[in-house]
């Protein structure tokens, strides 16, 4: 093990809970690429997640309705998990305004969904990983 990565085939799960507003972002970008550059992620892969990560606040905050978001980060060996939960208010799983996010996250290889389970919702994404041996 090398001081800059850790050898476990997982880092997390790392809940955070923050206002709802478009700055958050900053905050959860760098703690994603802080923990996917821990569980030896190239730079490729962590763009990729941090790209995801303001991808599903932004989608969140305009088609929800909740003052705070719960988001957990999960780094495994084959992905890197990050997923969104708040209030659902309005939101609508198959608004056609939330094609620009299902696009996003697809870019990035991921698999995702975007829900509303009772009077929440959810979206997750699961970012490919390839380990370098």
């Amino acid at each position: 093990m090398t001081p800059e990565t850790i050898e476990d085939d997982q880092l997390g799960p790392i809940d955070i809970r923050l206002p709802m507003h478009p700055a958050a972002s900053r905050i959860l970008r760098l703690a994603a690429s802080g923990a996917a550059s821990l569980a030896g992620y190239t730079v490729d892969e962590i763009d990729d997640v941090k790209i995801a990560v303001s991808e599903i606040l932004l989608a969140l905050i305009d088609h929800a309705g909740g003052s705070v978001i719960d988001v957990t980060f999960e780094a495994r060996r084959d992905s890197f998990t990050v997923s969104g939960r708040t209030s659902a208010g309005t939101l609508d799983p198959l608004d056609p305004d939330l094609v620009l996010c299902r696009r996003v996250l697809e870019g990035v290889g991921a698999r995702f969904d975007i829900e509303r389970i009772d009077d929440d919702a959810l979206i997750w994404a699961a970012i490919p990983h390839v380990p370098i041996e």
